[in-house]
């Protein structure tokens, strides 16, 4: 099949690989075009715009920063890319109204449109892994899943579009929140003078115990947040488009406006593009001197 791959970042960029790897003809293109060299490398052909990079494809996967980014790309550039006959496959987290916006507008052009946000770190996406859930049409879905099974064994339907953008947005407010829970923690932990084995070994026997809590300590250990996985800044913008859609909701949202304001703190800091490990640091900043 041909396909456009729109935005080569953390994640674009191994799973626009897995497409190669199965075989799929892909035409990439990345505002940063030096960050589509690994995936030019495996096969894949380079663009100059997203115009260049649709013209040939029948599905345009977007793997964009946030919804504005994505609208931007798909809908207003000079020139903007021509969607009729083409099917969108949009797989950032993006708040559940832009992408039924962004569904509405790819139809009126004549195109089809399916969401498809996914779950997993960057060495998940690698292998295929990923927890891949969609919205949409259940006949375009039904089409497009063998090749949504090439990011995960088992591509899942969640209902009309908005429905998996809003577990997606469900999803990722528990990273922020299970992370500043265990900063917390481990800052307890360790200004009270504890060791930190007896906390980890007492944790890991309890029902409180997260396997990402071990792939973080060494980060907050070390202070060290660099290669991330996952920018500080993109977990502000998830847990804003989570306190959004909560408050549509009419959810209290107190916790997770403390949550964002630590987030933003380590942001201002200048924090943003690294590891979102670094929330450790508006925690349990060191101490002076």
């Amino acid at each position: 099949m041909r396909t456009a791959w729109l935005g080569t970042g953390l994640m674009g960029s191994p799973m626009a690989r897995r497409l190669l790897a199965a075989g799929h003809e892909v035409t990439v293109w990345n505002r940063t075009a030096t960050r589509t060299a690994a995936v030019v490398a495996a096969g894949a052909q380079a663009a100059a715009t997203p115009a260049a990079a649709v013209a040939s494809a029948e599905v345009v996967f977007t793997m964009l920063r946030d919804g504005p980014v994505t609208r931007a790309v798909l809908l207003d550039g000079t020139p903007a890319p021509v969607l009729a006959g083409r099917t969108v496959v949009q797989m950032a987290t993006i708040a559940s109204g832009e992408s039924r916006e962004l569904a509405a507008a790819v139809r009126a052009q004549g195109g089809e449109y399916l969401e498809a946000p996914v779950l997993g770190s960057i060495g998940v996406a690698a292998t295929g892994q990923l927890l891949v859930f969609a919205g949409g049409e259940p006949a375009l879905f039904a089409r497009l899943r063998p090749l949504l099974a090439h990011f995960g064994p088992e591509p899942l339907l969640v209902g009309p579009t908005g429905q998996a953008a809003t577990l997606k947005i469900a999803f990722n407010q528990l990273i922020a929140g299970m992370a500043a829970s265990f900063c917390h923690s481990l800052g307890i932990v360790r200004r009270a003078g504890i060791d930190v084995d007896l906390f980890m070994g007492l944790l890991r026997r309890s029902a409180f115990h997260n396997p990402s809590f071990e792939g973080r300590l060494p980060r907050y250990l070390a202070r060290d947040y660099a290669n991330p996985n996952f920018p500080l800044a993109l977990l502000l913008k998830d847990v804003e488009l989570a306190r959004d859609e909560a408050a549509a909701l009419g959810l209290d949202n107190r916790a997770l406006e403390g949550i964002r304001d630590l987030i933003a703190a380590g942001v201002a800091r200048g924090l943003g593009a690294a590891d979102y490990g670094a929330l450790y640091e508006v925690i349990d900043p060191p101490a002076a001197g």
